[in-house]
């Protein structure tokens, strides 16, 4: 009886440590959704930044800004779309 009990015990750890697991896997939807936008906002903000910094260095119009600011858009809704699909693929 001792040998069934053991397996038992174990059995029973092994499913709640899968429990665990998929418990840990599982983000909350405002979590995924607050991780998007912050990193589209991030793409954009960073290359406007760049954008900003080289008109000043090239003392132009800002050009460049728009020019990076469309850049970082693009970046940002790559970087969702590439989340996004992470998120359905588990």
């Amino acid at each position: 009886m001792e040998l069934k009990e053991l397996k038992d015990k174990v059995k029973e750890i092994q499913s709640e440590l899968k429990k665990k697991e998929i418990k840990e896997k599982n983000a909350s939807p405002l979590g995924i959704a607050m991780k998007m936008g912050t990193e589209f906002v991030a793409a954009v903000f960073v290359a406007s930044f760049i954008g900003f910094y080289v008109d000043k260095w090239l003392e132009t119009t800002p050009v460049f800004i728009i020019i990076f600011f469309i850049i970082g858009s693009v970046a940002g809704i790559f970087n969702v779309v590439r989340s996004s699909k992470m998120i359905n693929k588990d």
